[in-house]
């Protein structure tokens, strides 16, 4: 298992903005993060004031965040010198609401890579039922040139 200080010595996301707390396990090609969804979110606030739910963004973004560990961990320490930046989001579906005090349990799968260029599928869980997924492009570079 790899935790948040191990998380980031690979991706640059950092604060608030890091949604990834552990990730369980990885190759070059699939990865599982976990995201430990606290009462004291940033969100928590303004989604909503009378019951806080988790943003859909925020739970496609903790799944690009465990595909960007996934790219670039396989390479060793990324320093923050890599960035991954969205190009699509595809086929996004929302089934169940995420609620602070869930664990998101973050699975991605790379299902193709062309030069900087890779593309994935992500299924986010709470307690063993699928509460997202969706399929994703991102860009892998120092300089991206989109």
């Amino acid at each position: 298992m790899i935790d948040a200080k191990g998380i980031e010595k690979v991706i640059p996301h950092r604060g608030d903005m890091r949604l990834v707390d552990e990730i369980r396990e990885f190759t070059d090609k699939s990865a599982v993060g976990v995201k430990y969804v606290g009462k004291d979110e940033f969100w928590c606030a303004g989604h909503f004031p009378v019951k806080s739910i988790m943003p859909g963004v925020l739970i496609i973004e903790a799944l690009a965040q465990t595909a960007c560990f996934m790219v670039m961990g396989s390479g060793g320490n990324n320093d923050g010198k890599m960035l991954g930046y969205f190009v699509s989001i595809e086929s996004a579906r929302f089934s169940h609401m995420v609620l602070p005090g869930d664990t998101l349990e973050l699975h991605v799968e790379e299902i193709a890579a062309k030069l900087k260029m890779h593309k994935f599928v992500g299924n986010a869980f709470v307690n063993g039922v699928r509460v997202a997924s969706a399929t994703f492009s991102a860009i892998m570079d120092c300089e991206p040139k989109i």
